[in-house]
């Protein structure tokens, strides 16, 4: 009897305990959530801080997974892929998401003069920085033909039918500088659609901070070194805002002793050579990502002087390791 009665007791305790101990993982899942995904060909990940975490955490990662599919160049039959493929033949219908996007990137492109263009897409794949492509060095009359294919301008939008047409024959549009900066976007307004005060949400170098930690404490965002693998150079701590950064060391090769990377100067049509990052931060994580682009391109001087004229931050790092700061970033970033 002793025997039974203490195997009972014994159950009974080993049940709350269970019963406790799932209690709890679901509660903390339900008011901290991180989880990480591979989009974009790059890592997402998103940290949300308070109640119901959890699901709303995953509809905003199901709403970047949808961008993805739909913005992938290389993915065949992908909205965008059906945009290149009928470049110079027809007008494409698409959804109101990539219509927007696109959208979104001439207008960029608009604001910094080309240095930033979405069709961009011929000269990376010349370069070898398309998929599975074998990286060289191109003659200067081949960078001069596929030149011909780069211009935002020949990008046709028709608000009312919802098509984008590609003037000419062998266009690539290219939303690679825009696409995760777009998802970043979508996610957050999820986020605060759904009440969430506090939350980071990252793609690659674009990095978009919801209120501050669940401790209370800012978010502080390091800037990575470029020219000093594994090291910073300081940080910023923000809020409510996007920092994105572009970088030399992300995508490159080299060549008879000369280093190219990914980023191209669309006007050129040769990778930048000079600069080895840029970081920006303003309200909204699409113009971010454009921007880390064109800043790059335009380097320091301009680059920095379009930044503040969109009440942005910005810091460019040259391939020397010189550090030259937009006027508002100077107030923020720590060493």
């Amino acid at each position: 009897m002793k025997v039974g009665r203490f195997l009972k007791i014994s159950l009974i305790l080993f049940l709350t305990c269970l019963c406790g101990w799932i209690g709890f993982i679901l509660y903390n899942q339900n008011v901290h959530y991180q989880e990480t995904r591979f989009l974009f060909d790059t890592e997402v990940s998103l940290e949300v801080n308070g109640w119901g975490a959890k699901s709303i955490g995953l509809q905003a990662l199901n709403r970047m997974n949808e961008i993805d599919s739909k913005l992938d160049k290389f993915s065949k039959g992908s909205e965008l892929d059906r945009i290149n493929q009928a470049a110079g033949v027809k007008p494409v219908e698409v959804s109101d998401l990539t219509f927007e996007v696109i959208q979104q990137s001439i207008e960029v492109a608009e604001m910094t003069q080309g240095a930033y263009d979405p069709t961009i897409g011929p000269i990376m794949t010349l370069w070898g920085f398309g998929l599975e492509g074998q990286h060289r060095v191109p003659s200067a009359q081949e960078v001069e033909a596929t030149l011909k294919l780069v211009d935002y301008r020949k990008v046709v939008l028709d608000q009312e039918k919802k098509t984008v047409f590609l003037a000419q024959k062998g266009m690539v549009l290219d939303l690679g500088g825009i696409a995760k900066g777009y998802a970043v976007d979508q996610a957050v307004s999820i986020l605060r659609k759904n009440s969430i005060t506090s939350a980071l949400v990252s793609a690659g170098g674009n990095i978009f901070t919801i209120g501050q930690k669940s401790n209370n404490s800012p978010w502080q965002i390091g800037i990575r070194n470029p020219v000093a693998k594994g090291k910073v150079v300081g940080y910023v701590q923000m809020q409510n805002q996007d920092i994105d950064t572009s970088g030399d060391y992300e995508q490159f090769f080299w060549a008879e002793g000369k280093k190219y990377s990914h980023i191209m100067d669309p006007r050129t049509g040769y990778p930048v050579q000079g600069v080895s990052g840029s970081t920006v931060i303003v309200s909204q994580a699409s113009q971010a990502d454009a921007l880390a682009t064109a800043v790059f391109v335009l380097g320091a001087e301009k680059g920095l002087k379009l930044i503040d004229e969109v009440n942005g931050s910005g810091l460019v790092i040259n391939s020397e390791g010189e550090l030259f700061f937009s006027s508002k970033m100077k107030e923020i970033f720590k060493k």
